[in-house]
């Protein structure tokens, strides 16, 4: 009865703080960079929407003025591959634009991948990540249970030149 008892506090316990971590990791308690809308011309057509987003754990911040970039469903090659949250120290002048889905009044679904933008709005580099988030690997399921084909967990993001069009 004793071992029941520690058992279900040591498990209420943690689920208390893994609640935290979410709740923290959900929260606008994490400094983001400021942020720019995407262009309609970074807008390319894409087949099927993405899945469900990965829940991801934020490591503590690794350095003073680094911000926090969320993961993202990126589309390539044929199928959504997530793209890790990350830590950064955002160059000087340059803001983030966020992964963008939009579907047209046609029903078209439309797609624009997280890009680092400078003053005049032109895709630059992104800024070398500090740290990363973990997040499960393996089958993201639906709503509907549907088990979803996705690629592979990635890093970074394809850059500007490299990005699809």
């Amino acid at each position: 009865m004793l071992e029941t008892r520690v058992m279900r506090t040591d498990l209420g316990q943690g689920a208390c703080v893994l609640f935290a971590i979410v709740t923290l990791a959900c929260s606008s308690a994490l400094p983001h960079p400021r942020y720019v809308a995407q262009p309609s011309a970074a807008l390319t057509a894409i087949p099927l929407p993405p899945p469900p987003a990965r829940v991801e754990l934020v490591p503590p911040s690794p350095a003073r003025g680094a911000v926090w970039v969320d993961g993202e469903w990126t589309y390539r090659r044929g199928r959504w591959a997530w793209v890790l949250g990350r830590w950064v120290t955002p160059a000087p002048g340059t803001a983030f634009s966020p992964w963008t889905l939009v579907r047209r009044p046609d029903g078209e679904l439309l797609h624009a991948p997280g890009v680092w933008r400078d003053g005049g709005g032109r895709p630059v580099d992104p800024p070398p990540p500090l740290a990363f988030a973990t997040a499960q690997a393996g089958p993201v399921v639906d709503t509907e249970g549907v088990t979803e084909a996705t690629g592979r967990t990635l890093k970074t993001a394809p850059g500007p030149a490299t990005a699809p069009r």
